[in-house]
């Protein structure tokens, strides 16, 4: 695989995602206003949100998958809109 730029996640209690970057960064990314949207109602289940794992690049919950730029690209969204 190329470059890694994930080194882990970590589902939070009340869909907080914990994502830790290799340069030593940590975002953590309120995920509570996507779960109504049709890509990501599948987080809601528990057990799909606890399933969260990256390969460096991703995050995937089972069938649902964000990469490190869309992730960034939401906490981004996200710190704006307040």
């Amino acid at each position: 695989m190329g470059r890694r730029y994930l080194t882990a996640v970590a589902p939070l209690p009340d869909y907080i995602l914990q994502v830790d970057f290799v340069s030593g960064a940590r975002l953590l990314l309120d995920m509570k206003p996507y779960l109504d949207k049709i890509r990501f109602l599948p987080l809601a289940d528990p057990k799909v949100w606890a399933s969260a794992v990256t390969n460096g690049i991703f995050v995937r919950f089972g069938n649902v998958e964000l990469s490190h730029d869309e992730l960034l690209s939401m906490a981004e969204r996200e710190h704006t809109t307040e």
